[in-house]
């Protein structure tokens, strides 16, 4: 930082979440199968995942649960995790009842409960130069996970990925994954990475603004080098 020309200090960047609105909400029909076993059809993006969830609620080895994923009517990744509680909940019932069940959420319930993306603030400070190089970018984010894991803890991650596609010098930040009573965010289109595109040709974007300069000019002069995604990855 030491190093720039001009400073923005504490600017602030603040990012909604987004519902998925597939075509057919959470969806599943669990059928009792013989030798203890048991069939599940599920709307579901990850069927990997909810054998096992289903597996350790009914305490049955995983062999004996089989997940068929015919049709996802639309998932955008609310199918991938969110799916699990109803195909788990519907081969509960089946398993128990000795009996086919069918579970389906109606659109309201579906959008209380499956959260969507993680909505974001983000604050930052970005130092440059006259001609538009930017040499130190610091990032404080808070993330809003809801109120349960889900796939948060990997969501920085993915971010950080996204946000180092410019060679930003000196690069440092600061994410704090947080807990709310709001339903549990997940994956949703590219997760994480389309929070970090946007917050990284924001950034530019500042930039250019504070320089009056042309913004793809400001972006081509902060593209990698090689020594530079050398460093940075």
């Amino acid at each position: 930082m030491a190093e720039a020309d001009h400073k923005i200090l504490s600017a602030e960047i603040k990012l909604g979440s987004q519902y998925y609105f597939y075509m057919e909400t959470q969806t599943a029909l669990a059928v009792p199968d013989e030798d203890n076993c048991i069939v599940v059809y599920s709307s579901i993006q990850a069927p990997e995942y909810a054998e096992s969830t289903i597996s350790r609620c009914l305490g049955i080895p995983e062999h004996n649960v089989c997940v068929i994923t015919r049709r996802v009517g639309g998932g955008f990744g609310g199918k991938a995790m969110k799916a699990i509680p109803v195909a788990t909940a519907c081969a509960l019932a089946a398993y128990n009842l000795r009996r086919p069940v069918r579970m389906y959420m109606n659109r309201k319930t579906d959008m209380k409960t499956t959260g969507g993306r993680h909505p974001m603030e983000v604050t930052y400070n970005v130092g440059f130069k006259e001609d538009g190089k930017i040499t130190a970018l610091h990032l404080d984010i808070l993330m809003n996970a809801g109120i349960g894991t889900d796939i948060s803890p990997i969501i920085p991650l993915f971010m950080v990925g996204a946000i180092k596609k410019y060679d930003w010098g000196a690069f440092s930040f600061d994410i704090k994954v947080c807990r709310t009573n709001h339903s549990s965010k997940s994956a949703m289109r590219g997760p994480g990475e389309v929070q970090g595109t946007f917050i990284s040709e924001a950034v530019i974007e500042h930039v250019a603004s504070v320089l009056s300069m042309d913004v793809d000019s400001v972006r081509s002069k902060n593209l990698h080098t090689f020594n530079s995604l050398d460093f940075f990855y």
